[in-house]
């Protein structure tokens, strides 16, 4: 075994920046659920300004190392011993001083736009508010997001933009050590090298000292000075000047059987031998048969049917797209983050319908017994597409509905059906064959009887493609396959679609490893996206309103006016009407409300659409008051157990008018109000904790992914062939939010979240505008209070 004290890799004459010194004795950290150690009597001391490439196999406690340096582990039950220290101080003690970025570009979000997320960990770190925007422009520029504007949802994002925008908010904190784990894992290949180049030269020019975590050396071994190698649950294997990997060639092949990605090693080489099957007698006829054909596509994650809402049509991701996908071929679909690539894949694989144009499915595809089913794939049972056209999604958990690995597979098998009946496609005994068959090809015989969601990520990975091909698909669809996977794991999965295209089956993935491509021998498919991924602005447009509390913030006139002076306008109006039971008074806001819909930008339609159900809930309360209310002059209608009177019928009117009344004004108000401006309100001129009300924030972005993640949790659903079963689906969903949740607190802590003052980048302050506001909402109670009055009507409620 090659080593080297920890002074033989630092680089001579080194000048100590602002860069951290990391320093563990006899560290150690088992997890509460497992049996062994992550990592083991660990001694290391990285100095200040070092550059480190984190290398190990898979389970050898890489990335739990990094979220101990960052001070974020928060297993309370966990085995604990040594030492770890940053710059002599606890990490925890050392929080701010450590830039964390996680593997999962999703949970690395915290707000809604662009520019605030960036902007969240400096202002956590109390950097003054006039030097914020600079950085956050600054960061954008280096990671290649700068072409967005500071207001783009980060909704709208693709996940390697994501993990640009992590990155980039690593950077604008300026910390003096960058823990990365797999930073370019989402990235197209210029954006990976571009990353990286961003990371180096942050480095380089802060004196901050860098880990990074990485399977692909070749990717950063030449720009850093040391490499470190774990030893799965024990402490440092190696430790080396970077260069040394070049030409050890102990130390190279050790590595490549660990699994790692060598530089310069033939990769391709190390797998068995490969030719693409030539068809036969019996399949000749059939080779290179169009299976699916799109025609003139234009694809979108949105529906193109119409909105209730108002407003711009969505845009497609892609459009003017014509392909074909052949018979015994493999296919990759490849191009940029963000361009729509795997929009196009569910769109092919029946689980989206286009925006326009048409996908057909060939007779081939559709089998002998289903000449009835249509041409299009997404009108299709999900029963009839999981036999025919297997989707093995990005996050293999999606997938996952059972308890155990082999009921998994059996599931799949199970579910697949002839068209058009309920007849099952196998038989119980083809099932058992099928099970057994794929846990030997998948190596997860000794895993039938485990919880699909405790295996590692390789195992999951392979898992997912195991349970498109049980229900016996033509057609296997991939998403990103060898995202996270180590040289063996990538070399058991090129194995298994290796297997599927020997049996006549067809492979399209959507992928930017060229490895991948090459053992496959697969054709591309190349696609650039539409030009609208690349917004000049992410304003709202002016021909419509925005959705209520959108991040997307609105540009009306009521909509460029404070949160706090529209509160305190809605205060006054509030109280107007709860202080009385009348309905002059409700008639005087709601006039006020419909005749201040031009200003905030809101079409008549699209308010009485928004306000509809407030509407049926004030007439039941009129109703129930009405009936409920004691008798009080002339009866109007004798219902038997009870009447309607004068009396009864007008204090109905009054508490359903009232109840509607006090609707309207806060539909209008929060329809043009940002989450965002209305947090830095609530903290800055009110004086709630921003932690409370940033976490909450971070919350409501969350809220808003679980709709989306509810949408792909369908996708998975159908292409399982099990439909879209709510218990099902929400169980899927609970896994998704705890994960991502866990994620997203370990990303705010790791930015400084909650470490103390903290300054904000845009000051809340109240305008001249805004005190228009705030007269208006002054005048609009005081009318209505002046006309019940008038009319005979008011009547002080606790009178």
């Amino acid at each position: 075994m090659s080593t080297t004290t920890p002074e033989d890799s630092r680089t001579p004459g080194r000048t100590v920046g602002a860069g951290v010194r990391v320093t563990a004795t006899g560290l150690s950290y088992r997890h509460a659920d497992r049996p062994q150690p992550a990592f083991a009597g660990l001694n290391v001391d990285i100095a200040a300004g070092e550059k480190v490439l984190l290398a190990g196999a898979s389970g050898a406690g890489k990335s739990t190392l990094l979220h101990a340096i960052a001070g974020v582990l928060q297993d309370d039950d966990a085995a604990t011993t040594g030492e770890l220290q940053l710059d002599g101080l606890s990490p925890q003690q050392a929080r701010g001083r450590a830039g964390l970025m996680q593997q999962d570009p999703e949970s690395q979000v915290v707000l809604s736009r662009v520019g605030d997320d960036v902007a969240f960990a400096c202002e956590n770190l109390a950097v003054p508010a006039a030097e914020i925007p600079l950085r956050c422009e600054e960061a954008l520029e280096a990671v290649g997001l700068g072409y967005l504007n500071l207001d783009h949802p980060t909704a709208a994002l693709s996940g390697g933009q994501k993990q640009r925008l992590a990155l980039a908010g690593i950077l604008a904190m300026r910390p003096g050590l960058l823990l990365l784990d797999e930073p370019t894992a989402h990235l197209d290949p210029e954006g990976a090298v571009q990353v990286r180049d961003s990371v180096i030269a942050a480095a380089q020019a802060t004196g901050a000292t860098l880990i990074v975590v990485e399977h692909h050396l070749e990717t950063w071994l030449d720009e850093v000075d040391t490499l470190i190698v774990l030893e799965p649950g024990g402490g440092i294997r190696h430790r080396v000047p970077a260069g040394t990997l070049h030409h050890d060639r102990a130390l190279r092949t050790e590595l490549r059987q660990a699994g790692l990605w060598i530089p310069h090693d033939d990769v391709l080489g190390a797998l068995p031998t490969w030719v693409p099957p030539k068809p036969g007698p019996e399949t000749a006829a059939a080779a290179g048969e169009p299976l699916l054909t799109g025609k003139a596509l234009s694809v979108s994650r949105v529906s193109p049917a119409k909105s209730w809402r108002k407003g711009p049509k969505p845009q497609p991701a892609l459009t003017g797209i014509d392909i074909t996908l052949t018979s015994g071929v493999a296919t990759g679909i490849t191009g940029p983050n963000g361009a729509g690539k795997s929009t196009l894949l569910l769109s092919m694989g029946g689980l989206l319908a286009p925006h326009s144009g048409e996908i057909t499915a060939s007779s081939r595809v559709k089998g002998d017994h289903g000449a009835h089913l249509a041409d299009a794939p997404h009108a299709w049972h999900s029963a009839d597409l999981t036999s025919r056209i297997g989707t093995v999604f990005q996050e293999p958990e999606h997938q996952f509905v059972r308890h155990t690995v082999g009921d998994e597979l059996r599931l799949s098998a199970e579910r697949a059906r002839m068209p058009g009946s309920h007849e099952p496609l196998f038989t119980e005994q083809e099932v058992d064959q099928r099970v057994d068959q794929l846990l030997h090809r998948l190596h997860l015989c000794e895993l039938a009887e485990a919880n699909p969601f405790t295996l590692s990520g390789g195992e999951k990975r392979r898992l997912s493609v195991g349970t498109a091909l049980a229900a016996g698909p033509e057609v296997l669809m991939l998403d990103e396959p060898t995202f996270g996977q180590d040289a063996h794991t990538f070399a058991d999965l090129v194995g298994l679609l290796r297997d599927h295209l020997d049996h006549g089956g067809t492979v399209v993935a959507v992928t930017h490893d060229q490895h991948f491509l090459h053992a496959l021998h697969a054709q591309t498919f190349p696609v650039t996206g539409a030009a609208s991924l690349r917004p000049a602005s992410g304003r709202a447009s002016s021909a419509s309103s925005t959705p209520l509390l959108s991040s997307v913030r609105d540009t009306s006139w009521l909509g460029r006016r404070g949160p706090l002076g529209k509160l305190l306008a809605l205060s006054f109006i509030t109280l107007a009407l709860i202080s009385t039971i009348d309905p002059v008074s409700a008639a005087v806001v709601a006039a006020a409300s419909f005749a201040l819909l031009p200003l905030a930008n809101i079409r008549l339609g699209t308010f009485l659409k928004r306000i509809w159900i407030f509407a049926a809930a004030a007439v039941m309360a009129a109703w129930g008051a009405a009936i409920a209310a004691e008798e009080s002059g002339r009866v109007l209608l004798d219902l038997g157990v009870t009447t309607i009177s004068e009396g009864s019928l007008e204090l109905g009117l009054s508490l359903g008018a009232r109840s509607f009344a006090i609707v309207l004004p806060s539909v209008l108000i929060f329809s043009t109000t940002d989450p965002t401006d209305l947090a830095d309100s609530l903290a800055q001129q009110l004086k709630l904790p921003a932690r409370f009300v940033l976490g909450a924030l971070a919350g409501m972005r969350l809220l808003g992914l679980m709709t989306a993640h509810w949408t792909t949790i369908g996708h998975a659903r159908r292409a399982r062939g099990v439909g879209t079963r709510f218990h099902s689906q929400a169980f899927g969903l609970l896994v998704q939010a705890i994960r991502i949740a866990t994620r997203l607190a370990v990303t705010m802590e790791s930015r400084g979240f909650g470490a103390g003052e903290r300054t904000w980048s845009r000051a809340a302050r109240l305008t001249p505008a805004d005190g228009l506001v705030i007269s208006g909402g002054v005048a609009i109670a005081a009318s209505a209070t002046a006309l019940a009055v008038i009319a005979g009507t008011w009547s002080l409620v606790w009178m």
